[in-house]
């Protein structure tokens, strides 16, 4: 086997231990293409506008699991910066006239950018400390919105008449529009967390959130990765957010009140922490009990707190967490009783025997055509002479790092006692 193909074999090899061949394109494609005809299918406007609702969410729900799930990070600013990037898309549209189209990139942007400004203060906090400066970022966001006199931001009534993407349809197909085109969004989203979650990135990520120490000793940079996760969490947050104010022509500072911060956290911990289907399953969840029970805001919610509280009892890993147990209990009763008569081969097999290779071996019948052991002496192996072993090179001294290079690497172990940007231990004087 030439060079060429064993580096591919090997490339094949470590794709599937990294679980990137497992990501569920064609079965996605063929969810959402059946997902499709259902506004063709279903003439009801309401229905059409509440899957559209639920698409949004899920959007939402990704984008704060990438954080709280994947990191451990509670962060309780994401709907600041969801609304900030419904903010940026909108001021765009109404304040300088630009297309949504074109509106709609400047939102993400902006998502993005104002979750690594909220992320740089607390990425040396853990726990309740980064929780709650997280949830001082979103407060000063919103009371400066409404503290807003000058028209800009509309204050505390909000921004109206922001254009949306399908005005130029009717109202039915224009909501047919939304509907599509949330679909494709969700699903293009759902994929790439999937990818990432099953990267070496996002395997990082995860250890980071089981155990800091030993991921820093395995040589993770904790700040770079939490920046660099915080940083998608707040693009997605921000697209979000940008099809939110479009697609209801405007948005409040109401929206980042404690009542859909609560909401959204129930949706993530109810669908479960860290997976891929989990938000969505909490978005559908909780939104079709919050929306039959909307006549009813108090039963409502003592619903949703009765749902969490059951969810964190008995079920911690959430609904897909529950339903993943229910699939392995129906496998492993499928499988009872397979593999009963090949007891001995699987011994063999892990032995290294013969069933390992598929090879029968069989006694010699001449005895003439045995084998004997040799009496010779074994061979040594070659030594290398000393001569021939080049003289290690003096090391090159290290550049001082910048200010900010220092501060990300600042958890990392040094080599030689040395310490961030270039000092090193030592006795003064």
């Amino acid at each position: 086997m030439s060079d060429a193909s064993q580096t591919a074999a090997a490339k094949d090899r470590l794709s599937r231990t990294l679980a990137w061949s497992r990501t569920p394109i064609w079965s996605t494609v063929l969810v959402v293409v059946v997902l499709a005809f259902v506004p063709l299918v279903w003439r009801n406007d309401y229905v059409i506008s509440l899957l559209t609702l639920i698409l949004l969410f899920t959007l939402m729900t990704q984008s704060w699991n990438i954080t709280i799930g994947m990191c451990g990070i509670w962060n309780f600013g994401q709907l600041a910066i969801i609304a900030l990037g419904g903010y940026a898309t909108g001021l765009l549209i109404v304040q300088l006239g630009i297309s949504p189209w074109l509106a709609l990139p400047g939102g993400v942007l902006a998502g993005g950018l104002a979750a690594v400004i909220m992320v740089l203060p607390s990425i040396r906090l853990r726990g309740i400390y980064a929780s709650m400066l997280t949830f001082a970022f979103a407060e000063v966001v919103r009371l400066l919105i409404i503290a807003d006199s000058s028209g800009f931001t509309g204050g505390p009534f909000g921004l109206a008449g922001v254009k949306g993407l399908f005005d130029d349809l009717s109202p039915s197909w224009s909501l047919r529009a939304y509907f599509w085109l949330m679909l494709g969004v969700s699903a293009a989203v759902m994929l790439l967390v999937h990818r990432m979650m099953n990267s070496p990135f996002g395997m990082g990520l995860v250890s980071l959130r089981e155990s800091v120490r030993y991921s820093i000793g395995m040589g993770i940079n904790r700040r770079v990765a939490f920046i660099m996760a915080t940083a998608i969490s707040g693009l997605i947050a921000g697209l979000a957010g940008g099809l939110y104010a479009t697609f209801y022509h405007g948005i409040t500072p109401s929206f980042m009140g404690l009542g859909p911060m609560g909401a959204l956290v129930i949706m993530v911990v109810v669908g479960g922490l860290g997976t891929v289907r989990g938000p969505i399953i909490g978005a559908f969840a909780v939104t079709l009990l919050s929306e039959l029970l909307r006549d009813t805001v108090m039963w409502r919610l003592v619903v949703q707190g009765a749902l969490l509280l059951l969810v964190l009892a008995f079920w911690p890993a959430g609904i897909d967490g529950l339903l993943e147990r229910g699939l392995k209990r129906v496998r492993a009763w499928m499988n009872v009783g397979q593999g009963e008569g090949d007891g001995g081969a699987q011994v063999a097999v892990a032995a290294g025997g013969p069933a390992a290779t598929g090879a029968a071996v069989a006694a010699p019948a001449d005895p003439a055509m045995s084998v004997a052991p040799s009496a010779d002496p074994p061979v040594q192996p070659y030594a290398i002479p000393t001569a021939a072993v080049p003289a290690a090179e003096p090391p090159k001294p290290k550049k001082k790092a910048g200010g900010f290079k220092a501060w990300l690497n600042a958890d990392q172990p040094q080599a030689d006692g040395q310490k961030p940007g270039g000092a090193k231990d030592g006795n003064k004087g």
